[in-house]
């Protein structure tokens, strides 16, 4: 007897699932995968056709299967492509390697049927111990998984929100229409200075963009880049046994930076080596470690840890040292909209400063709050108690192992509150796995 899932969300959290279920299962499955936009297996991260989006991990440690990680290396090898294993490649590139994959495996194990639906789920409610999921019709369905991936940020505070409305803000950084209309104005506002930011400046250097950018963040840090150099890594620090609190982290952490620095060790080694216990260092934090955590640590970490290309950053510094690109400290309070563009008001070092951009685009992270989302699932799930934002509003209350409820899962970003580190590949296709084989039993 076959049995069916449900999986919402066609980007790399529910390809990872449908992979390891297409790999691990020998009993007739069949599998409902919705995604509204079409982008089965490469989502909004991996649909980019910009070849200078890459990746920020190397080719090495980019297999879409947690056993097999020279999966990818060895595909690009297949393909004849001019990449090496220790490479950046192109995100492109890794969205044909996913699909390529996908369509591979599906060939494979005719078990498992596999229906693509570009569909939007607008409701999934319990039916006895299955579940109803509502789209353009009902569907039965005894297991469900959200595989909802990273949404689009909360708009940028401001005391004036028309500027919402306007055809000259994006709030998607990745907007088809974006180059469009940015390409001949002569000043852009980015707000943010994270990875993101970085793909946006990339795109406009690539295709000749004259004029000023200005990216802006209240801490104004701007990612740090993979450092290639023989400098050899530190030695694990961390005791496999050992309970930390907040404190006791950043404080052996900090010592290993300095221990690093003073003895030619590679200081990014610190943060890799403190990686793979990231996750159950993180559940072993009590709720106000968690909270401190992301009120004063959040955007250092982040700097640390999600490292970009150095071919990436050296354009970056080159446009900063030509004065193409400015990057302020500061934080914005209002943005007034206008014919001509927006005029800006943000606060840097105390004081009230102005600055007027003709495109603006908004590059301050995903939301993560479930309860600002205005997505009709989500309401609805929240709504009908499915669903619970978990203690942070970071993402969605589940077990460390996805669960929410016996046959009702998520994977990934939705996470981020339960794990914090969960939003990269090597994280979440360990997940996919995991969650691969619990639902294949």
């Amino acid at each position: 007897m076959s049995k069916t899932i449900a999986i919402i969300g066609g980007g790399l959290s529910g390809a990872l699932v449908v992979l390891n279920i297409l790999k691990q299962s020998n009993r007739a499955t069949q599998i409902l995968w919705f995604d509204a936009k079409n982008a089965f297996c490469k989502g909004l991260a991996y649909s980019t056709n910009e070849e200078v989006h890459l990746l920020n991990v190397r080719a090495s440690n980019m297999s879409v299967f947690a056993d097999q990680p020279m999966h990818f290396a060895n595909w690009l090898t297949q393909q004849k492509l001019p990449f090496s294993s220790q490479d950046f490649v192109p995100r492109t590139v890794y969205g044909q390697y996913v699909s390529s994959t996908f369509n591979e495996l599906k060939e494979s194990n005719t078990l498992v049927k596999i229906i693509c639906l570009a569909e939007e789920v607008t409701a999934i409610n319990k039916k006895g111990n299955d579940y109803r999921v509502s789209s353009n019709e009902d569907y039965q369905v005894e297991q469900v998984v959200l595989a909802f991936g990273n949404y689009l940020p909360a708009h940028p505070r401001s005391i004036h929100s028309d500027f919402q409305q306007s055809n000259r803000y994006f709030q998607n950084a990745f907007s088809s229409q974006l180059l469009k209309h940015a390409i001949t104005q002569e000043s852009i506002l980015i707000i943010g200075s994270g990875l993101t930011m970085i793909d946006v400046v990339l795109s406009l250097n690539k295709h000749q963009y004259k004029g000023k950018i200005t990216a802006i963040s209240p801490h104004g840090y701007l990612p740090n880049a993979h450092i290639e150099n023989s400098l050899p890594a530190i030695s694990s620090y961390i005791n496999e046994q050992q309970t930390y609190t907040l404190l006791q982290l950043f404080s052996l952490v900090n010592q290993q930076l300095k221990y690093a620095r003073a003895n030619q060790y590679s200081i990014h080694s610190v943060i890799d080596t403190l990686r793979p216990h990231l996750q159950r260092l993180w559940l072993g934090f009590s709720l106000e470690d968690k909270q401190q955590f992301l009120r004063h640590l959040r955007h250092k970490w982040g700097v640390a840890r999600h490292r970009t290309a150095s071919q990436s950053m050296q354009v970056i510094n080159e446009l900063l040292n030509a004065k193409q690109l400015e990057l302020i400290r500061g934080r914005v309070y209002d943005i007034k909209s206008s014919v001509t563009g927006f005029e800006v008001q943000y606060s840097a070092k105390g004081q009230d400063n102005y600055l007027n951009a003709a495109i603006l685009i908004n590059c301050t992270g995903p939301e993560s709050n479930f309860e600002k989302l205005a997505f009709p699932l989500i309401k609805q799930l929240l709504r009908d108690n499915i669903i619970r934002a978990d203690a942070l509003k970071y993402g969605i209350y589940a077990s460390e192992n996805g669960q929410i409820d016996k046959y009702l899962y998520t994977i990934g970003p939705p996470l981020k509150g339960i794990l914090w580190e969960t939003i990269a590949v090597p994280e979440i296709r360990l997940q996919a796995q995991q969650l691969g084989l619990m639902l294949v039993r």
